[in-house]
């Protein structure tokens, strides 16, 4: 057989034993969306999946797929699959397993009573969106919710990865969902540090991992920041058992280290970040001397050129800082002089403010938040600031603490100093995200509006969650329920939480018929959940088992594949098609891979016969409501596919010509295809025989489109903004508070614990077989993995020194109780070194509840039932270890 890279992928190749048929794919068992190919061979004259395995021609996982990866087929022919629709027994309570068989279109009529039963409003449902990677259905949710005028979407993703974390990095680069658009260049790296982040490499990412382990080999210094020895600590040079949620305090010293030491890159600084920028410092505030137009964005910035000693004018949104507005060349100077004045006030640049504010944050300093030696801190900062290329790992899951935010924006700000985005061993963008700004900077020349899905970056959430949060987008005058209860907090006095953005904030009052708007209850009586476990991946479970068996929740619809916990309290259950059963609708970027290139699913095998694409769901849905021409209106618009071609080809749909989701896919293939010069045969062609088409090299991309060297970034600036201008909107908005300081601050962790042997501080973490939460865990294969690490993987890391003061051995059973809300949870004890004395670990992985859930139904125990419900004042991102919790035996 020829090499990996010259095997023509899903051809038909015959092996000494059999035929196998090769079909291209995409995983679905975490956000990573590595390419894959599945093995598909005719029994007993049916198609049947016997493996899969990674996608050799893919620029993202080059070849290789993770534990859960290759068993994603068990799913297919999972014995408690979904296989027709179900409807509550009448009589019966949510929660508990009593259903019976239905059609499809009794399902879809008991829906429709049930609203007008309820006389549900547009504004009074909401759609729940879970572990599928949201890729695949934002496109028609959004639009299906826009065109039906349902101004609601809760998506886990939100609070527990996206917004929780990531938007820290976004304020400094203007990203806005990292997994999907960066890629951190570990194997062109010399030296890297991770901080909470052990999924990335060890637990999630196959795409992280391939690149890790060339980091590895070539000799990169590796040092990772965690509480305990994960997987990934386990790999590193150095492991920094740091205290739990003090990761900013360290980061503020490697800052303070590299600024006064000169080590960072002044170059970069200069020309592409806002620290030459000119600013007053106003009550204790740094104020940036700009100018702005009616929308408040601002179209000038100030600095002094350090040739001619002159203050110019810089465009408001630019890539560099070496061009005035006339298009006169300067070098603008980091440091002004003592004493320099502008029109009668004191000014100074934003470095030299910078400057001020981290000196305080000595290694000394850090040495008593972080409880790590401070010659160590003063070490790696120096290690740090003088290799190149060196990165900061941008993190994962970031739903941890208050200050979560204000830590992954820190890390950003190490990247800037040292120069490291779209360079070699820094942080890549992926060729989707540059394709977008590309296109966005282009329309933006012409005063043209860009599709919303094709906004990049920060764009794509200001813009699209503006539109959930103004009540003016609305006909009914409703936003979205976490903006009404976001706005009576703050008519209470209470602060309320700023950009509530696709999260469950405010959901259970609504429910409960306790939030108000306008003088009236926004009421939330129906939900619609596709591939939503909120049951288990949201905090406490008990908040969610209340949201769906309130009375006044009046229908529960669950779109799913297998018979997860949350599905057992819905009223009516549509069965789901698995990933590698379907045809996608839509062609996609190839996830954060660096190359522009595309990929989509191909149908490995046939679906349950009763089973149904959440696209055809969504479909028969907006039908039943009368909108299925906004519909398609609002997928023209969303997605920039012609109209017209939307409408011809639905219009088959409707006559049940063909599916709804082969509709789109159709339209899909025309428009990327036009884009591309050839015919849609021919590029189902390549995508069928490869699964993946590179359109362009990211050295070709390198050459024309590389942020900062010859693309400004979607930050209001258009560079790397060191000093957050959308957090100084923020305090001009809300009025200051640390949370949103648009400078170098430290939040310490909000965790007050007694010198008590039995309280600890708590940490948790997801297994390398089981996504979080997710019902991947009903999986033989993946069980059979986990058992055979039962203690690490299912355990209670405790280490052994508090062990013995409360005479507990592995194996033993404990009680946890959250010392803040008074939540327990019993698990067995795996004492162990590997973890700080002060701190316990526990996996997110397990607890199912659901006895159908033959193979993880009361393995382990659930993560949710011990934390409880906190989110922090920006997004609402989940605060999920900001407590501690009593260990007894």
């Amino acid at each position: 057989m020829s090499s990996q890279k010259e095997r023509k992928v899903a051809a038909r190749q015959t092996t000494s034993s059999r035929d196998v048929e090769w079909v291209p794919s995409i995983c679905n068992f975490c956000s990573t969306v590595c390419n894959v190919r599945v093995g598909v061979k005719t029994i007993d004259g049916k198609k049947t999946a016997v493996k899969i395995e990674g996608n050799a021609n893919s620029p993202l996982n080059r070849g290789k797929t993770c534990a859960r990866g290759q068993a994603g087929l068990r799913q297919t022919y999972d014995a408690q699959r979904l296989t027709t629709p179900l409807i509550r027994v009448p009589g019966s309570k949510r929660g508990e397993w009593n259903f019976r068989p239905a059609s499809w279109e009794e399902a879809y009529g008991y829906v429709m009573r049930k609203l007008e039963e309820y006389q549900v409003q547009p504004w009074e449902m909401s759609m729940v969106g879970g572990w599928t990677s949201c890729v695949f259905y934002m496109p028609l949710a959004l639009s299906f919710v826009f065109s039906t005028g349902i101004p609601n979407i809760v998506a886990s993703p939100m609070q527990q990865c996206v917004a929780a974390g990531h938007f820290g990095n976004d304020l400094v680069t203007g990203n806005f969902n990292f997994h999907d658009e960066v890629l951190a260049d570990f194997e062109n790296a010399k030296y890297i540090i991770l901080s909470m982040t052990n999924s990335g490499v060890a637990a999630a990412s196959t795409s992280r991992l391939v690149r890790f382990a060339e980091a590895k080999k070539r000799g990169a210094k590796v040092v990772v920041l965690d509480p305990r020895l994960s997987e990934t600590a386990a790999k590193a040079d150095e492991w920094l058992p740091i205290k739990p949620g003090t990761d900013g305090a360290f980061f503020l010293a490697l800052i303070h280290v590299m600024l006064r030491q000169g080590l960072y890159d002044e170059e970069f600084l200069i020309k592409h970040t806002n620290m030459p920028f000119l600013a007053l410092e106003n009550q204790g505030m740094v104020v940036p001397l700009t100018e702005s137009d009616e929308q408040g964005f601002p179209t000038s910035f100030r600095v002094l050129d350090r040739i001619s000693g002159e203050v110019h004018r810089l465009p408001g949104y630019s890539n560099t800082n070496a061009l005035d507005t006339e298009g006169k060349n300067l070098v603008p100077a980091l440091e002004v002089p003592q004493g320099f004045a502008l029109d009668g006030n004191k000014a100074k640049t934003i470095f030299q403010y910078m400057l001020e504010q981290t000196a305080k944050f000595t290694p000394a300093w850090a040495e008593q938040e972080t409880g790590l030696p401070a010659a160590t801190i003063e070490r790696i900062a120096l290690e740090f600031g003088q290799t190149r290329p060196a990165l900061v790992d941008p993190g994962w899951h970031g739903a941890r603490y208050e200050n979560i935010l204000n830590t992954r924006r820190l890390q950003s700000v190490l990247q800037a100093l040292v120069g490291g985005f779209d360079t070699p061993g820094g942080w890549l963008m992926s060729g989707e995200y540059h394709e977008k700004l590309l296109a966005f900077l282009k329309a933006r020349q012409e005063g043209k509006e860009v599709p919303v899905l094709s906004l990049p970056g920060l764009q794509f959430p200001l813009t699209a969650a503006g539109k959930f949060f103004n009540p003016a987008e609305w006909s009914h005058g409703h936003p979205s329920f976490a903006m009404a209860k976001s706005i009576a907090d703050k008519a209470e006095g209470k602060p309320g939480v700023i950009f509530p953005a696709f999260s469950d904030y405010g959901l259970e009052e609504a429910v409960e018929g306790k939030l108000m708007f306008n003088g009236e209850p926004y009421r939330i009586k129906a939900l619609l959940m596709n591939a939503a476990n909120p049951v288990r991946h949201f905090y406490p479970d008990t908040r969610w088992k209340n949201i769906l068996t309130h009375p006044n929740m009046g229908l529960v619809v669950a779109i799913d594949i297998v018979p997860s916990d949350t599905a057992a309290y819905a009223d009516v259950i549509l069965p789901n098609q698995n990933y590698i059963e379907r045809d996608e609708p839509f062609l996609y970027g190839a996830g954060p891979a660096t190359d522009l290139a595309l990929t989509t699913r191909f149908s490995a095998v046939e679906p349950q016969p009763e089973t149904k694409g959440t696209a055809d769901i969504l479909f028969e849905f907006a039908v039943g409501f009368g909108a299925l021409d906004k519909f398609m209106e609002t997928i023209s618009a969303f997605t920039g596919y012609d109209l017209a071609e939307i409408k011809e080809e639905v219009g088959k749909a409707t006559k049940g010509e063909q599916t709804f989701t082969q509709a789109i896919r159709r339209v899909s293939f025309k428009h990327h295809a036009r884009a591309l010069g050839q015919s849609p045969e021919q590029l189902e062609k390549t995508l069928r025989e490869k699964g993946v088409l590179v359109v362009e090299s990211k050295e070709k991309l390198m050459e024309h489109a590389a942020i900062c060297r010859c693309l400004p970034v979607p930050t209001p600036s258009g560079r790397i903004e060191i000093y957050s201008l959308l957090l100084a909107g923020f305090v001009r908005q809300e009025g200051y508070r640390i949370n949103w300081d648009p400078g170098l601050v430290y939040m310490p962790p909000q965790l007050n614990q007694e010198k008590k042997p039995d309280e600890f501080f708590f940490t948790y973490g997801k297994t390398p077989t089981v996504s979080y939460a997710s019902t991947n865990s009903n999986n033989p294969i993946l069980m059979a993995l986990s058992k055979a690490k039962e203690d690490e993987f299912m355990g209670l890391w405790i280490n052994p020194q508090r062990a013995s003061l409360l005479n507990i051995m592995t194996g033993d059973t404990v009680t946890v109780e959250n010392c803040l809300s008074g939540q327990s949870v019993r698990i067995n004890a795996f004492v162990t070194e590997m973890i700080r004395p002060d701190t316990v670990f526990m996996s997110s992985s397990f607890g199912t509840e659901n006895p159908l859930l033959k193979y993880s139904s009361g393995v382990g125990t659930a993560l949710n039932r011990l934390v409880p419900y906190q989110v922090e004042p920006i997004v609402s991102a989940f605060k999920t270890q900001e407590f501690t919790v009593r260990v007894t035996k």
